[in-house]
């Protein structure tokens, strides 16, 4: 009696399914990637308060991109979350706009920003007059002399510059102490929006 025996199918069939089969893993692993990247890279945070205003409002959620400076350093212009130097609560966050990084000379002015003797023209500063809450005819309460920034200090400031505690009142922060960089607001949905690139505002400030 001769025995029955199957044979490993070969050929083109097995070699499809080998392939499929494994195209299937790639789509699995790359998307189990990409889910853990997005998850631990990016993070919403919750505003509150006015010191963004008019760009930003209680009650918005800005996705913060917690990576954005792994690899690169905090950009004038730049909105970030970061820890307060004033506080030891590691919930506590704050979030405001870079305006001079190492090596900068910032001097506040009563109506004026400078950074490295160049004023700075700021569109997302609201200038409204009358009873509006962004009236910022005085725009800075606190007059800073120039002040050259060492290695790893940041020069942090609220929009809504009558209505925000930064580094007019806590000074400089340093790069441990911020979180990332906010790309967008992403809540409320209507609210949806990039949050734009203010480096042409800086331009020419150089050293």
């Amino acid at each position: 009696m001769r025995e029955t025996t199957i044979l490993p199918k070969s050929g083109p069939a097995r070699s499809k399914r080998h392939t499929l089969s494994r195209e299937i893993v790639e789509t699995i692993v790359l998307t189990l990637l990409i889910y853990f990247a997005v998850h631990f890279s990016l993070q919403p945070y919750s505003v509150d308060g006015p010191s963004m205003q008019p760009g930003l409002h209680t009650g918005e959620k800005v996705l913060v991109n917690l990576l954005a400076y792994d690899f690169g350093s905090p950009q004038r212009g730049d909105v970030i979350v970061f820890h307060p130097p004033t506080s030891n609560d590691p919930n506590l966050y704050y979030v405001k706009r870079v305006i001079a990084v190492p090596g900068d000379t910032i001097q506040i002015q009563p109506t004026a920003v400078l950074v490295n003797g160049k004023q700075l023209r700021e569109p997302y500063i609201a200038k409204v007059s009358g009873d509006s809450p962004f009236d910022q005819s005085d725009v800075n309460s606190v007059v800073v002399p120039p002040t050259t920034l060492g290695k790893d200090q940041y020069w942090v400031m609220g929009d809504n510059r009558t209505n925000s505690v930064d580094s007019r009142f806590f000074g400089t922060i340093t790069r441990r102490s911020i979180v990332g960089k906010a790309d967008a607001v992403v809540w409320p949905l209507p609210s949806f929006s990039w949050l734009p690139d203010e480096a042409g505002v800086f331009a020419g400030v150089g050293r």
